[in-house]
């Protein structure tokens, strides 16, 4: 049972089989907990909002009809949980610390790091940056698409991934990397 195939997941837990759930959970569990700390300050607040997530998405599977990705369809769930939890405690308009930063014209910064050094640089963030940046850089949403999901207009959405970029710059100049190349 533990090397079920995606579909036999899926259907197990359109069936509400515990174990099948369980399955699902342990296959998926650790991708989206990282989804999560993305988003959210601390692990514990990240493994709750994983549990929601979860529950989320055994409570809705019978929507997902099979077109496109399962695990689209699961991250989008996970991404807008974490959204959710950020909106209850947040607000996002407050972290605006400049609206004179200027888009960035050299945009190598980010392309040459791994992966795990942004993430975590990313923890040093303020959460309305870090959202933003998760939002735009690592989901892939447009700014109006961010703007609507935060309650905040594309000005700010902007404003916010400048200040990341130019935050993440400076963290990355204190531990001495100057140089920025792309591969």
């Amino acid at each position: 049972m533990n090397n079920l195939k995606e579909v036999e997941l899926i259907q197990g837990c359109k069936k509400q089989d515990r174990k099948t759930q369980k399955l699902l959970y342990e296959k998926y569990s650790v991708r989206y907990f990282g989804v999560c700390k993305r988003y959210m300050k601390d692990v514990e607040a990240a493994e709750d909002v994983l549990v929601k997530g979860f529950l989320k998405i055994f409570d809705n599977i019978n929507s997902f009809e099979n077109k496109g990705s399962f695990e689209g369809w699961m991250q989008r769930i996970m991404v807008n949980e974490c959204l959710m939890e950020l909106r209850k405690k947040q607000d996002f308009t407050i972290y605006l610390e400049s609206s004179n930063i200027q888009p960035q014209k050299d945009a190598t910064v980010l392309e040459s790091l791994y992966e795990q050094d942004v993430l975590k640089l990313l923890e040093f963030l303020p959460i309305g940056c870090r959202t933003v940046f998760n939002l735009y850089v690592i989901e892939g949403f447009k700014h109006n698409e961010i703007a609507e999901k935060l309650n905040i207009t594309e000005g700010t959405s902007k404003s916010q991934l400048n200040l990341a970029k130019e935050k993440l710059k400076v963290l990355l100049e204190n531990y001495g990397i100057t140089k920025y190349k792309s591969s």
